[in-house]
């Protein structure tokens, strides 16, 4: 459920205080120093639960960032959904190739990058971890728009026996891997053919696997499945489907089918199948 939209503004004035921006901007600086190579001797005093304080405040923004866009304030969330990934960017960038819950978080600010519109973070921010896990290879794919590769990621889940589980952690990682990978699967679908039901069943999907998640408390892949239906929901309103109807006739659907697929093709000229 989001949060309210007044908690949500609130909220955000909250993170927005002077001791707060404080921290954002030791974060920052910090990332600065580690990304030229700095030795972490030579740092000056940040607070020393620094990387605590701006995770927590980074799902705070989150909070807040999501619920906006998911009330349909996209102008008031994308700076929150923006800073939330920055952060969480330059705290657990550094560690990801050393920490499995770092790798997470790293997954988070990617897709809240792409839902926040800034795509070529994303696609750098999600380039470090995506070869980490089936599921973010395959969110990987699809923010980059590669269907080739996104389709040989899909069958690489959907079209394989589970792998060995060994408790119920391995088996709920697994049930949402599979949830999200029927979900993007189905908003493929959607892409091709704009069948108004597939975004539906795609959310259906993530719905269902953000259960598991929280009834297996697996907040990171909670998150994950948060953002990847808001981005699903963003594909959906930015559609050719959604957005070309009204230049067509009232019969539209067959023009407009092969208008999308000529423009998918790289086809320059429309054929139209009009009457003289």
């Amino acid at each position: 459920m989001p949060i309210p939209i007044e908690q949500a503004r609130a909220a955000l004035v909250g993170l927005g205080a002077p001791q707060v921006t404080n921290l954002y901007a030791q974060g920052h600086a910090k990332h600065v120093l580690q990304e030229v190579g700095e030795a972490p001797e030579n740092f000056p005093a940040f607070d020393p639960n620094l990387d605590d304080k701006l995770t927590f405040a980074a799902y705070g923004l989150l909070a807040a960032g999501c619920s906006l866009v998911e009330q349909e304030d996209r102008a008031g969330g994308v700076a929150p959904l923006e800073r939330a990934a920055s952060l969480l960017q330059f705290v657990h960038g550094p560690h990801s190739s050393e920490s499995s819950e770092s790798r997470f978080h790293v997954l988070v600010a990617a897709m809240a990058f792409y839902a926040a519109g800034h795509y070529s973070r994303a696609f750098v921010t999600i380039r470090a971890i995506e070869a980490e896990t089936a599921a973010a290879r395959i969110i990987a794919a699809f923010l980059r728009k590669d269907v080739v590769l996104l389709i040989q990621r899909l069958n690489e889940v959907l079209l394989r026996d589970s792998p060995p589980l060994d408790d119920q952690v391995d088996l709920d990682q697994w049930v949402i891997t599979v949830a999200i990978s029927r979900a993007v699967a189905i908003a493929l679908e959607f892409i091709f053919t704009g069948r108004p039901e597939s975004l539906s069943l795609a959310d259906q999907q993530l719905q269902d696997a953000g259960v598991v998640a929280s009834a297996g408390s697996h907040p990171a892949w909670w998150w994950v499945v948060r953002l990847l239906r808001l981005m699903l929901d963003d594909l959906g309103d930015s559609s050719p489907w959604r957005v070309l109807p009204p230049y067509f006739g009232p019969d539209h659907r067959e023009a407009l089918g092969q208008y999308i697929r000529c423009g998918r093709k790289g086809q320059r000229k429309i054929t139209s199948h009009r009457k003289a």
